[in-house]
């Protein structure tokens, strides 16, 4: 990024056409992105800071050791792998109603109502998906108007913004500061002086319009919050054509932390840290790290990435039969995804390492869950753990959240399990099925009775077609290992039309096991989860895909991460320790 992008002095002409460019020069990710409203270079709103502005080290240089993309520096020795790049970064949803709340107070929730974010390689943070349309425009505008609305109604709130009153009908002095103050957290950075002097211009027309004070600055928070330095996390590039890897700015690198951590604009002590230019040195941010890992707002990350990966987010759409099923309830829905989100905490900061994803003979249960996997829900109103190595549940595998999940509306489905396990947690590519293979159900047929049948028995019919038998091979066994869970979750000895489960089989590397604890056991010794997770997260935290380009820097995330025990705090952590996450490059021209 050569420039920052511009505001303009009219919310609503803002961005229509200029957002809608800039979103289209994202994909390009050259960064030059016009001026909003006629201006552009250093005297327009959001041009880049002019060398020694607040916050100190924002020059670009070099990240230690890092030299550039890969092949040879021009000493002559050999250059680190490509730190890679990332797009100007819209914000999700999500990321916009955090935001709004934190900066006005609000509690209005207008992203809840926003198109939907399009995902990318499982997640709703890849910057390279993320486009303006004029229809996404429109949404951002109105829901600043309605925003600012909502906050300058509100006494204590528009407290939050109007901090101090003019001296005179004359005096800009507390319409500059109050510019500047708001603009540091709505645009998480300093604002040049041309961008205080063009937004003061605002807020003075106003009250040539009429407008008392507090509209005045009423419509300069509009057209900031319709901005794209608002809208739009923007990191720059001095030169955009150059590949060689420099250091993120130092606010750059707070929204960075901030929006992988906590869902959220940097805080007061991430804002602070910034200015002081602590967070290029590796123990500041490992400090920091630790600290929003310790934060409650890390709840969004939990949330967000472990409920993307592990399909939480997907089971709260999830259709169960009723008529099959007439213990589901919404209740139980939502006892299951909490169990989720709290398995993957343990991982995360419970002290436990991910080779024991598979095996944890742990749960986390509320009273509806208890029920279904009888045993004791404890006391509390709220889940409670429960180590219970009697029953024949444990590991991820073993949640009702993942066997619903990836079960049918009426019936178990053993093929999407093994598929979902192979594809989210082994990270396996999966062809997609030939054409015109035959279902395995009838559209037609009833489905209490599909759920009384013995599926095994079924899977082996269909496997005669050659066509389906190599890859039900790959797909079924997984699944078949888990016939003693039906498609709540609930455990049981055989079907409903009294067939004895067999919960054996032969995994593809030629490992057999019969049923739950020897499954778990053989996949708990696959490598490839280790591998898979740290993909599913540098995924995430760089909210871009990993390229083959990235592989030393896997490998050496990975090897300090098992010497750190595996736990999934450890890994987040090198993964911002990382040269890719502290640094980008421009994009060579073509």
């Amino acid at each position: 990024m050569a420039k920052r992008p511009t505001a303009s002095s009219d919310s609503r002409t803002l961005g229509r056409a200029a957002l809608a460019g800039a979103a289209a020069l994202a994909f390009a990710c050259q960064g030059e992105i016009g001026a909003l409203h006629g201006g552009s270079g250093s005297g327009s709103l959001g041009a880049a800071p002019s060398a020694g502005a607040t916050g100190g080290t924002g020059t670009p240089g070099s990240t230690p050791g890092v030299t550039g993309p890969g092949g040879t520096s021009p000493d002559g020795t050999t250059a680190a792998p490509d730190v890679n790049r990332v797009a100007i970064h819209r914000l999700n949803n999500t990321e916009y109603d955090n935001t709004v709340h934190d900066l006005l107070g609000v509690v209005s929730t207008p992203g809840k109502s926003f198109i939907e974010d399009e995902k990318l390689f499982g997640f709703d943070d890849i910057a390279s998906a993320f486009g303006m349309t004029d229809a996404e425009y429109e949404q951002y505008s109105d829901a600043a108007d309605a925003l600012v609305t909502e906050a300058f109604a509100d006494a204590t709130l528009r407290a939050r913004v109007v901090t101090c009153a003019p001296s005179s009908g004359t005096d800009t002095a507390c319409t500059r500061k109050i510019i500047s103050d708001f603009g540091l957290k709505a645009w998480r950075r300093p604002l040049e002086t041309a961008e205080v002097d063009r937004l003061t211009t605002l807020a003075t027309d106003a009250l040539a319009s009429g407008a008392d004070f507090n509209g005045s600055i009423a419509q300069v928070v509009t057209a900031m919050l319709s901005s794209v330095p608002f809208l739009y996390r923007v990191e720059i590039d001095a030169n955009p054509a150059s590949t060689d890897a420099h250091p993120v700015g130092p606010y750059e690198m707070a929204s960075r932390l901030s929006y992988l951590f906590w869902s959220t604009m940097p805080d007061t002590e991430l804002l602070g840290a910034a200015a002081k230019g602590t967070l290029n040195d590796p123990g500041a941010l490992s400090a920091e790290v630790d600290r929003m890992l310790a934060d409650a707002r890390a709840s969004a990350f939990v949330s967000s990435f472990a409920g993307q990966w592990l399909g939480l987010r997907d089971l709260a759409s999830h259709q169960v039969d009723p008529t099959v099923f007439p213990g589901w309830s919404e209740q139980l829905r939502s006892s299951m995804v909490a169990e989720g989100l709290a398995y993957f905490r343990e991982f995360l900061s419970g002290g436990r390492g991910m080779k024991d994803f598979f095996t944890a003979d742990v749960n986390f249960v509320d009273a509806p869950l208890a029920a279904l996997y009888g045993i004791s829900a404890g006391s509390g109103t709220g889940p409670s753990r429960v180590t219970n190595t009697s029953d024949a549940r444990r590991g991820f595998v073993g949640l009702a959240s993942f066997l619903t999940l990836t079960s049918y509306s009426y019936r178990t489905a053993p093929t999407l399990r093994g598929k979902w396990v192979l594809e989210n947690l082994l990270c396996q590519d999966i062809p997609p099925p030939p054409p015109n293979v035959p279902k395995l159900d009838s559209a037609s047929a009833d489905p209490s009775m599909l759920q009384s049948e013995n599926v095994r028995q079924r899977l082996e019919a269909h496997r005669v077609d050659p066509v389906c038998a190599s890859c039900h091979k790959v797909l079924d066994p997984i699944g078949l290992g888990l016939e003693n869970f039906d498609a709540i979750g609930e455990y049981r000895m055989n079907y409903p039309n009294g067939d004895a489960i067999d919960a054996s089989g032969t995994l593809p590397d030629g490992t057999p096991f019969v049923g739950l604890s020897q499954l778990t056991d053989a996949l708990s010794k696959d490598t490839r989860l280790l591998d898979c997770v740290t993909r599913k997260m540098m995924t995430y935290a760089l909210s871009r895909e990993i390229v083959a380009s990235d592989a030393s820097y896997t490998q050496k995330i990975q090897t300090t991460w098992t010497s750190d025990g595996l736990g999934l705090a450890s890994l987040v952590k090198q993964i911002v320790l990382s040269d890719p996450f502290r640094s980008r490059r421009g994009e060579a021209e073509q």
